[in-house]
């Protein structure tokens, strides 16, 4: 039990969080750039500028539909994350259940060395993932901006 108490507080409190961060962080190199290039236009520049994007981008649609995906995602999110606790509190149950016929049975265990060697265990799990995740994890080198960049570029390229 301890172990899917671990896992469901790791996946929601760090893996998630950081899936989003990067996420944020490559759209916000990109629009960073964007905006101090936009900064430095005249008006009339900004004026061709923002012509040209409303040829291929319509701001509504896009809003509408990001604020509906956000929504969308909110909304499937809640989902696992009330089945992550579902699945514990069930597995919690079983072990209640498992335990309680054992105590009624009056089975003899040595309960303070199981619990004592589970809490090992999960602390142990938990040492792992915390160096494993700050040595190799978040160390990993994903796809760059300027990759992205190129592969954009050339996209673009080929098709216009």
């Amino acid at each position: 039990m301890l172990i899917s108490l671990f896992e469901t507080l790791f996946f929601w409190l760090f893996i998630s969080r950081t899936e989003d961060d990067a996420l944020i962080g490559l759209v916000s190199s990109y629009t960073g750039n964007l905006l101090s290039a936009c900064q430095n236009l005249t008006a009339p520049q900004r004026t061709a500028v923002l012509d040209v994007l409303n040829l291929f981008i319509n701001s509504t649609t896009t809003d509408t539909a990001g604020a509906a995906a956000a929504a969308d995602r909110a909304a499937f999110n809640g989902i696992l994350l009330r089945n992550s606790w579902l699945y514990f509190s069930g597995g919690l149950a079983l072990l209640a259940t498992t335990v309680g016929a054992a105590l009624w049975r009056r089975l003899q265990m040595r309960w303070g060395q199981i619990c004592a060697e589970n809490l090992v265990l999960v602390l142990m799990l938990g040492a792992y993932e915390w160096m494993f995740f700050r040595t190799v994890v978040l160390r990993y080198q994903a796809v760059s901006p300027a990759e992205l960049d190129r592969m954009v570029v050339d996209q673009v390229e080929d098709t216009c």
